[in-house]
């Protein structure tokens, strides 16, 4: 048998039935005016919108922009950054950076043209994806999701810098499983083709350990600083021999969050001249 409802329930009930009893109230007394005549008020909910009623897109979209609005205005406030203004988004500027070279809307055009070519070169066939760490992290995840193909996805450690500025020894820290690598057609992505010695030495020993084929995918080329005769077989952009950082490349580590690609200012680099870099 039920029992009536005590406590903090009939507080509830009685709640929810008052108002229920104002809205009809309400609902009656604006169906008796004349919509929109002067001086008469139409029926509005007596509950907030987000309890009256679902919203609609237009509106969470533009709560959802009000949002992001308010955090970079405190962003902005808080780290004194510099806000410059870009199709559609805006991009705080790092005080690090010098100027940004590569918008995020630029680099994922340039992602899309080269997930094309690497789609039309493996169409049909499947391949491992090698990605170097740690600079290529950010540029193969967004290059792989935009491959329409069965692949496989592996990493290998190998690092030729020694400072902030300049190329050493490469050193290999880790590499796959032989089955990673063995009678598989491979691309092999990186952040940078720079001087080219750590793509050349990586590309020469995946083919000693039995891969089939090996192609190279960079997101930066640097031509200017070029030492070995060897040239990407997909690149997304070519670049002046400048500093960057931002989009997965770093300078003593930092920087790799960025979403745009940036020179770095002197004084930054000055200032961390002796400070292990940590690029891959």
């Amino acid at each position: 048998m039920r029992t009536a409802p005590t406590g903090a329930a009939r507080l509830r009930a009685n709640g929810l039935a008052r108002l229920a009893c104002a809205c009809m109230e309400r609902a009656m007394r604006g169906s008796r005016m004349k919509r929109g005549g002067p001086g008469r008020r139409t029926f509005r909910s007596p509950l907030p919108p987000q309890i009256g009623r679902p919203r609609t897109a237009s509106e969470s979209n533009a709560r959802i922009a009000n949002s992001e609005r308010r955090a970079r205005q405190g962003l902005r406030r808080k780290n004194s950054c510099v806000l410059e203004s870009a199709p559609f988004f805006a991009t705080v500027v790092h005080e690090d950076i010098e100027t940004i070279l590569l918008s995020e809307a630029q680099i994922l055009q340039g992602i899309d043209r080269v997930a094309a070519e690497v789609t039309r070169a493996y169409a049909g066939r499947e391949f491992t994806v090698m990605a170097v760490l740690k600079g290529s992290c950010v540029f193969a995840s967004d290059l792989i999701r935009r491959v329409p193909l069965r692949l496989e996805l592996a990493f290998v450690a190998a690092s030729s810098y020694r400072d902030g500025t300049t190329s050493g020894r490469l050193d290999v820290n880790y590499f796959p499983a032989d089955g990673e690598i063995a009678g598989r057609e491979l691309l092999l992505v990186d952040d940078i083709l720079d001087t080219g010695r750590t793509m050349q030495a990586l590309k020469r020993e995946l083919l000693e350990r039995g891969a089939r084929s090996v192609r190279t995918c960079v997101f930066l080329d640097k031509p200017a600083r070029r030492a070995v005769d060897l040239r990407a077989d997909h690149s997304c952009f070519e670049i002046e021999d400048k500093f960057v950082v931002g989009y997965g490349l770093d300078f003593a580590g930092a920087y790799r969050n960025l979403p745009y690609l940036g020179v770095l200012r002197q004084a930054a680099i000055e200032r961390s001249r002796t400070a292990p870099l940590g690029r891959a």
